[in-house]
C-alpha cells in the first residue's frame, strides 16, 4: 500500500512539471537534484538555478528506491554546447529497498559556452533494464570579472639553448562582464630565477562587438643563463586583472640545451692571405681565410662582418664552415666597395666563432680607389711591364749580334765560309 502511494504522488508531480520528464521504473526514481548547492529539482517541483561558465559544477542526485536494485548508474549533461558534449557519470552500484541514496557528481562547465543563455540538465538514472531520466532549466551566466589564457607562444621553438633568449607571446581573452584595464601579465622560469612582465592598456567583453576581446602580448623576453642545466623547465604565465585582485595562471613546458663546448683558440689556427688590400668601387675582392683545427672534435665555424656595412656589401662564403678534427678548409669573404662610397682606408672586423660561442675577433684594412685613378694605375703598370719586356728583347738582340761577330773573327779574314771545294 505504501509503494502505491508512492508511485501515485510521482504520477502526479510529472504532471503537474512541465518541465521535467521522467521515464517511469517500478524500482526507484529521482527525488531531489541539488546543483551547485541549490535544489533543481525537490519532489515535486522544480526550479530553474543560476551557474557561472567555467566552473567545476557538483551535481548532487537523491535516488529514492522501492526495491531492491543492482547495478544502478547516474549521468548528468547539460544540452546545448557547440563543441561536445559536458557529462559525468557515476560508478555501478546498489540501491537498497525503501531507501534513499545521494551520489555526488561533477559537471565541468566551459569557460567558452555562451553565457546569457537557459541550458538543460539532463540526469538520467538507470540499470540495465529500466531507467528514470529528468530534464531541468540551468541558466549560465558569465563571471564579473574572467580573463582566459588563450595561447602561449615561444619563439623560435620550445627549445632553447643555455645562454640563449626565449621569446614569449602571450594572447588572453576576456569572458567575464565587465572590460579589464591594465592587465598584467607576467612570464618567469621559477627555477631558473627568470622573469619578463607587459601590461596591456584594456581588454573588453566578448559582447563589444567594435573591439577586440582578445589580445596578444609583445614579446616578452628572457635570457636562460649561460650555466642552466640541460632538462625541461616549467614556464609560469600569470595575469593579473580588476586591480590585481584576481589572477589565472597557466604553465608550459620548454626544454633547455645545455651550452656546447667552445673550440679553444689555441686549438684553431686562423690565417689570411692578406690583412689589407687595395678595392675598387664597385668591383668585389676576396679575403680568404684558412681554418685548421687542431682540435679532436669536429668545429662548426661562422663569421660576421661588423664596420663594413655603410661602405660595401659583404658576403660571407659559405655560411657555416665544418672542420673536422686535424683538417683545413677556407672562407672566403666577398668585399664590393659602394659606387658612393668615400675612397681612402677603410677598418673593418671579422668576427670568428665557434659552435655559435665568440673565438677571435680580426681587423682587416680596405685602400678604397676610384675606377678612374685605378684604371690609371693600372696603364702605367703595363707601360712599365712593356718598357721592361723591350729592354729585355734588346739586350737578346744584343747578345745575338755579339755572338755571330765572335764567331766570324775566329775563321779569320778573307776566309768565305761558304765557297766551293774540289776534291781529287
Amino acid at each position: 500500500m505504501k509503494k502505491l502511494g508512492f508511485m501515485i504522488v510521482f504520477l502526479f508531480s510529472l504532471l503537474v512539471t512541465s518541465n521535467v520528464f521522467a521515464a517511469l521504473s517500478n524500482d526507484y526514481f529521482i527525488e531531489k537534484v541539488e546543483v551547485a548547492g541549490t535544489t533543481a529539482f525537490n519532489f515535486p517541483s522544480a526550479t530553474q538555478v543560476v551557474v557561472e561558465r567555467g566552473q567545476a559544477l557538483p551535481v548532487n542526485v537523491w535516488v529514492h528506491g522501492f526495491n531492491k536494485v543492482d547495478n544502478l548508474r547516474v549521468e548528468v549533461s547539460l544540452k546545448g554546447y557547440e563543441r561536445g558534449t559536458i557529462r559525468a557519470t557515476s560508478d555501478i552500484f546498489e540501491l537498497d529497498p525503501n531507501t534513499l541514496l545521494p551520489v555526488p557528481l561533477v559537471l565541468n562547465v566551459p569557460e567558452d559556452l555562451d553565457a546569457s543563455k537557459t541550458y538543460t540538465l539532463v540526469v538520467e538514472v538507470s540499470d540495465s533494464q529500466n531507467g528514470v531520466l529528468n530534464e531541468y532549466p540551468v541558466r549560465v551566466k558569465e563571471k564579473r570579472h574572467s580573463l582566459n589564457v588563450l595561447d602561449v607562444i615561444f619563439r623560435p621553438s620550445s627549445t632553447v639553448e643555455a645562454g640563449r633568449f626565449l621569446r614569449t607571446v602571450v594572447r588572453v581573452e576576456n569572458l567575464g562582464a565587465k572590460d579589464e584595464k591594465d592587465v598584467k601579465v607576467t612570464v618567469s622560469i621559477p627555477e631558473l630565477g627568470v622573469s619578463a612582465r607587459e601590461f596591456i592598456d584594456k581588454l573588453v567583453t566578448l559582447n563589444n562587438k567594435n573591439d577586440d576581446s582578445s589580445l596578444s602580448t609583445n614579446e616578452l623576453v628572457l635570457q636562460i643563463p649561460k650555466d642552466a642545466k640541460e632538462g625541461d623547465y616549467d614556464v609560469k604565465v600569470d595575469v593579473e586583472f580588476n586591480r590585481g585582485s584576481d589572477i589565472v595562471s597557466m604553465k608550459k613546458s620548454v626544454h633547455v640545451l645545455g651550452q656546447k663546448s667552445t673550440a679553444d683558440q689555441s686549438d684553431t689556427i686562423i690565417s689570411v692571405d692578406s690583412i689589407s688590400k687595395s678595392l675598387v668601387k664597385g668591383e668585389e675582392s676576396i679575403f680568404k681565410l684558412t681554418f685548421a683545427n687542431l682540435g679532436q672534435d669536429r668545429n662548426l665555424y661562422n663569421i660576421d662582418v661588423v664596420g663594413a656595412e655603410t661602405w660595401a656589401d659583404v658576403t660571407v662564403e659559405p655560411g657555416f664552415l665544418s672542420v673536422g678534427s686535424n683538417e683545413a678548409r677556407e672562407f672566403n669573404v666577398k668585399v664590393t666597395p659602394k659606387t658612393d662610397a668615400a675612397t681612402g682606408t677603410k677598418v673593418f672586423t671579422l668576427k670568428v666563432g665557434s659552435n655559435n660561442k665568440p673565438l677571435k675577433e680580426i681587423n682587416l684594412n680596405a685602400n678604397l680607389s676610384d675606377n678612374t685613378s685605378l684604371g690609371t694605375t693600372n696603364f702605367r703598370k703595363v707601360l712599365e711591364v712593356l718598357f721592361a719586356i723591350l729592354i729585355v728583347v734588346l739586350i737578346v738582340l744584343a747578345l745575338i749580334i755579339a755572338f755571330r761577330k765572335a764567331r766570324g773573327s775566329e775563321q779569320g779574314p778573307g776566309v768565305e765560309t761558304n765557297s766551293e771545294q774540289t776534291y781529287y
